[in-house]
């Protein structure tokens, strides 16, 4: 039963820090979004990584999880916030050109 039971814990700490990861860099690409600059979010996940390892954040296995798996997340969002903000600009550009030319 005790197996069980850590077998238990060990799921729901991977499961929750994945969860609490993707939400993170989610929450980062979307407020950064808003200032159009969403590539700028997921790098940020580098402060609490660096506060961590400074010993200013407390040591724990749900943290630690948690911010090894924001790094990984954080490489897809930032990619997709350099293509978003490429494809922003490039629609205030063709938002423009239609301006000028009518």
């Amino acid at each position: 039963m005790r197996i069980l039971l850590v077998i238990a814990e060990s799921i729901g700490l991977i499961v929750g820090s994945v969860a609490a990861a993707i939400l993170l860099c989610w929450f980062l690409w979307h407020a950064f979004r808003l200032i159009r600059h969403p590539a700028w979010g997921p790098p940020i996940v580098v402060v609490p990584v660096i506060l961590w390892a400074a010993n200013m954040l407390p040591r724990s296995d749900f943290l630690r999880m948690t911010l090894v798996f924001a790094l990984l997340a954080a490489i897809p969002f930032w990619v997709e916030g350099r293509a978003w903000r490429v494809a922003w600009i490039e629609r205030q550009r063709r938002d423009v050109d239609d301006l000028l030319s009518s």
